[in-house]
């Protein structure tokens, strides 16, 4: 009879169980891994843009604030300058309206004095020009 030679169908045999096995134990769960990791990679990839989108929006408010912050403190310093410059404006006119009150009290003052001097003097005279014209008349 024929005799067959089995060891090449047996060897074939064994790697297709070989290979069977190793698919299901060893290229299945690291298949598995492999696309478990690429998972977490692509979530961690879009969680990172979702993150950055956030934060240059979180910029963005923040430069938009601090500009607004900036506007608004220049208004006021502006205002508060307005304020002064006026209360100044204010301040001088009154010092001015003083000092010509003091002015005019003072010309008020010296004007009367002078007045009152020259009556004192022009009584003074005449009793000079009294004591005078009698010893005059008195020798």
């Amino acid at each position: 009879m024929l005799d067959v030679d089995w060891s090449f169908p047996l060897a074939f045999l064994s790697v297709l169980i070989f290979l069977v096995l190793m698919h299901k134990i060893f290229f299945k769960p690291l298949s598995h891994h492999m696309e478990q990791r690429e998972k977490r990679i692509d979530d961690d990839l879009a969680e990172g843009a979702r993150v950055r989108q956030q934060a240059e929006a979180a910029l963005r408010t923040y430069q938009t604030a601090v500009a607004a912050a900036r506007r608004e403190a220049a208004d006021q310093l502006a205002a508060t300058q307005r304020a002064m410059e006026a209360r100044q404006r204010e301040i001088v006119e009154g010092a001015r309206g003083e000092a010509s009150t003091l002015v005019a009290d003072a010309q008020a003052t010296i004007a009367r004095e002078a007045e009152e001097s020259r009556a004192r003097l022009a009584t003074e005279a005449r009793e000079l020009a009294r004591l005078v014209a009698s010893k005059l008349v008195g020798r």
